[in-house]
């Protein structure tokens, strides 16, 4: 057994000398009231007094509930099991395409059971993708999110505290929450760097998740830049590509309020006076995985992506589990404090009632006891 509060035992050793002090002081009261009352040698004659070894009982059952009360205070407590304690050692950042192509609904139907993807859309299985499996999967590390169109946004920072995360990534990622037009996937990963170099540990685990539908506007020389700094920095890169191989149009119903005033009446998006058309380009995201390693998955069903295992080597800390007992102390404390004040303070005597006198010399002892 052990003791989760020892600080508090140290008032054990103050008891016993406060103990005899208090039933010293009993004494002295009791002596104190009868020479207050009249003269001693009379009412000691016609008064019965509590026994001295009462005042003792009294005393040591005050002292024994103290003693618990302390020990309750200490927190006892026995070794029982292990608890295995996680260790934020894994950063993530998810880089999120949200240009205009990724509101094409190639998932329409298949997400109609979630409220939060009811759109469809390329983006909504990235953001269900994210706060449904991404986000179980870190647990006690640490995710940010950076979306990109035109140019790169921190959409959040490095953070452990998940259930924020997940509001922004409910309300605040949506198509055209980064600015510009089309997609600089270099610009994307630039700024990874830069979160990573701002908040990470340089021995915790980085990893890069990338969901997009291929858009890329970024130059050859971008992207070999983007192999050289993952390898220099040993992140990890995980691709998701979103949507369908064939082309669809983009429905002006799920861009941001500006487009649909502009194209207003149109059901669909419109480039120079013609449909535009949009489909997944895994060319770019399959050069990336063959260059860096990565792990790439097609997304057609949410279940396709699973980056669990990839985060599987979490270290974990195992810390002895602990039982506190103090309660049994605490039990034992009420116990003797209600002893000591509802305890007798004297042995019952069969009082004789015919005894002549008896009845009026009982009721003077009464009157007198203390």
């Amino acid at each position: 057994m052990h003791f989760l509060n020892p600080q508090a035992l140290w008032l054990l050793a103050v008891l016993p000398p406060l103990g005899v002090l208090a039933v010293w002081f009993a004494f002295k009261r009791k002596d104190q009231f009868i020479k207050d009352f009249g003269e001693a040698r009379l009412v000691n004659r016609n008064s019965s007094h509590l026994e001295a070894g009462r005042y003792w009982l009294k005393g040591i059952s005050v002292l024994i509930a103290a003693a618990a009360l302390i020990l309750a205070v200490a927190r006892p407590a026995f070794e029982k099991g292990y608890t295995e304690i996680p260790v934020g050692t894994v950063d993530v950042i998810a880089i999120v395409d949200v240009s205009r192509s990724m509101a094409v609904q190639d998932y329409k139907g298949g997400l109609t059971e979630e409220t939060d993807y009811k759109g469809g859309t390329r983006l909504d299985m990235a953001r269900k993708l994210i706060i449904d499996d991404v986000v179980p999967a870190l647990k006690y590390n640490r995710l940010g999110v950076v979306s990109y169109a035109g140019e790169a946004n921190p959409q959040a920072f490095l953070s452990d505290d998940l259930p924020a995360l997940k509001w922004v990534l409910r309300r605040a990622l949506t198509i055209g929450s980064a600015p510009g037009e089309g997609s600089e996937l270099g610009k994307a990963f630039n700024l990874a760097f830069e979160l990573f170099d701002l908040d990470s540990d340089n021995n915790h685990r980085k990893v890069i998740v990338l969901l997009s539908d291929g858009g890329n506007d970024a130059g050859l020389e971008a992207l070999n830049d983007i192999v050289k700094q993952l390898r220099e920095r040993n992140i990890e890169l995980v691709i998701a590509g979103l949507g369908k191989t064939t082309a669809s149009a983009i429905p002006v119903s799920q861009l941001p309020q500006q487009d649909r005033d502009q194209f207003r009446g149109q059901e669909w998006y419109q480039v120079d006076g013609e449909v535009a058309m949009s489909a997944l380009e895994e060319n770019t995201l399959l050069w990336l995985k063959n260059a860096t390693g990565a792990r790439y998955v097609r997304v057609v069903n949410s279940s396709d992506f699973h980056i669990g295992n990839l985060l599987g080597r979490i270290e974990v800390k195992r810390k002895k589990g602990e039982q506190e007992v103090f309660f049994y102390p605490l039990l034992l404390a009420v116990v003797f404090f209600g002893f000591a004040v509802f305890a007798p303070r004297e042995r019952k005597e069969k009082v004789d009632g015919d005894e002549g006198g008896s009845g009026a010399n009982n009721l003077g002892n009464r009157i007198f006891k203390r």
